[in-house]
Formats: structure tokens, sequence, C-alpha cells
């Protein structure tokens, strides 16, 4: 059985399997012949393969791989074409969702400390050497407590639920958005994403973690925003395409909102000139939300046993189904 990888080579430290790296997977997780998509023999032998492992396949090359049977993403989210593509074909797909969900939560709690006490003004302070409490006599009534709020999770998720717990623990409020509301015997309150333009109005902390779908494309627009409150804080761990920039912009702009942060944007890499760096209360990191040491040794477990799974044709860890969307 084929199995071809393109994370032999990344700009990216965290996302590059070395050949140490590579060494210790072969040695204790896999013995199937893997192959480099950079190597010459992947590029001559391209109908020999039925699975792909990686982050950078597109649907025309996987059109150039007449025997694909399964596509294993490295992260959580892949082109909507390239998913409607893997319909066509009937080409199996899957991802390392939950590989992440531990880090994301972290990052989401992060974003929620430091923009509901303030601390991002602080680091803003200091890059313009004015760090000292004076400027805190014009923000002070924006310092939020953090405990008994209201949040808002938006795609009731493994790491929504992570967030919620820790966010009980604070004696916080939980609401969440879900495709089909549960029977709540849980404290969480429940909405379906149609009544996201209502519960909106009632959320301290609003957190995005929609996937990016035909019904979820920017999904927070201007209609939503003007009816959160104006001490909301967005926060965007999803997908950038959930949300439109220039009504986000608008929103701080006009003070309807008092912060954002945003780990994922529309066009990423951020580039130098965008509108969305110009503002102190807009926090951004550059789609860093899932890293983590021992990324890798969780993806290899994970990999190596969906192979088994794929070799005794059983359901994978983390199909995706793509009947209900594309």
């Amino acid at each position: 059985m084929k199995i071809c990888c393109d994370l032999f080579s990344s700009t990216l430290k965290f996302q590059l399997l070395t050949k140490s790296l590579f060494r210790d997977f072969k040695n204790n997780y896999c013995s199937d012949e893997i192959i480099n998509t950079e190597s010459k023999y992947f590029k001559k032998n391209k109908k020999k393969f039925q699975i792909y492992w990686g982050n950078r396949l597109t649907v025309r090359k996987a059109n150039e791989l007449p025997n694909l049977k399964w596509i294993h993403y490295a992260g959580t989210g892949m082109s909507v074409d390239l998913l409607r593509y893997a319909k066509i074909k009937k080409i199996k797909v899957t991802n390392t969702k939950r590989i992440f969900d531990n880090a994301v939560a972290s990052t989401v709690l992060a974003f929620i400390f430091m923009l509901g006490r303030g601390i991002h003004h602080s680091i803003y302070l200091k890059n313009k050497k004015k760090l000292n409490r004076k400027f805190y006599n014009n923000i002070d009534q924006n310092l939020q407590n953090i405990f008994f709020q209201n949040i808002l999770l938006v795609g009731y998720s493994n790491i929504a639920k992570k967030i919620a717990k820790v966010c009980l623990s604070l004696d916080m409020n939980i609401l969440a958005i879900k495709s089909k509301i549960p029977i709540n015997k849980s404290k969480t309150k429940f909405f379906t994403l149609k009544q996201l333009k209502n519960v909106v109005k009632k959320a301290d902390y609003i957190i995005n973690l929609l996937p990016y779908t035909k019904s979820t494309k920017n999904i927070f627009n201007r209609e939503v925003f003007d009816q959160m409150k104006k001490n909301t804080i967005f926060i965007n761990v999803g997908r950038g395409d959930t949300v439109n920039e220039k009504d986000l912009i608008n929103a701080i702009q006009k003070k309807k909102i008092l912060a954002a942060g945003l780990d994922v944007i529309k066009n990423e890499p951020i580039k130098n000139n965008s509108k969305l760096l110009k503002y102190e209360n807009i926090f951004i990191t550059p789609h860093i939300a899932g890293i983590t040491k021992g990324f890798w040794q969780d993806q290899f477990k994970l990999f190596a046993k969906n192979l088994k799974r794929y070799k005794k044709s059983k359901l994978l860890i983390n199909q995706i189904n793509l009947e209900k969307e594309y």
C-alpha cells in the first residue's frame, strides 16, 4: 500500500517532519512505505498512491492521483473545494482536530484573560515606551472581572466543552450554539445558528469556533456585530472566512464592541498594511492556537491507528461526513 506525505518540508518548524522524527515514527508506529511528495519516485509513480498525508493537497494535485482513496489532513481545516472534490470521488477524509483541543482551548482562555483584564494595553504601552498607570485612567471602565460573565461558544465542539469546563469554575454563564439543541441536563444554555443575531446580545465574551462551510461564510457580519454589547470581546479561533473583516473593523472603530482576539484571518499571513493591525484593541496571533509540544507524537499515534482501521475497512477516527455540508 503506497502512502505519500508532504510533511517533509515546511517553513514552520512545528509542522516539519524531520529525519529523526520520521525514524521514530517508522520504528514505533508504522512499517509501511511512506514517500515524500517532493521525491522523483512520487512524481513518476502517482498512479500507485492510495493515501495522502499532509497539509498541501489541492484539487489539481488530487486529480493527478487517480487511485486516491483516503486523505489524512495534518491540521483541522481543509478547503471547501477539496472537500467537495473528495465527496464526488468518494475519497475518505480525516483530520487531526482532537490533537489541537487543549492548545486551542488554552489560547482562548489566554485571550479572555488578556483582553478582559487589559493586558494588551500594557503591551501596547510598552512598545510605545509609555508604560504607566495614568493611561489606565482612560480605560478603567473597560477592565472586567472574568467571574460571573456570560460567554457564548459558537460551535459546540470538544474544544468548546473544555473551555466551558474552565469557565464554569469561574462561575461564568455558558451559552452555546449547536446545530441541534440537545436535551439539556447541563448548566449550558443551547441555541441554534439561526438564533445567533439574538443570542449575541447576552454575551460578554463571544468565541467563534465555527468551521468554514457555505452556511458559515461571513456569518459574523455587521448585522451580528450591531447586536453585541459595547463591552463584548470577540475571539476567533475558528476560520477567518466566517468573519466579515470590514464589518469587524467597523465595530471596533465605532466602539460597538470592546475588543477582538484573532488567531485566524481571511488571508494569511497577515500583510503589514492590513487595517486589522491599526487598532490597539484588536490583538492578533498568527494562527498558532494549536501549536504545542508533543504535536508529532499525537500526530503519529492518530495516523497509525487510522491506517490500521483503513486496512480493515473500518470507520476512521475524525472522518469527515462529506454528505453533511459538501
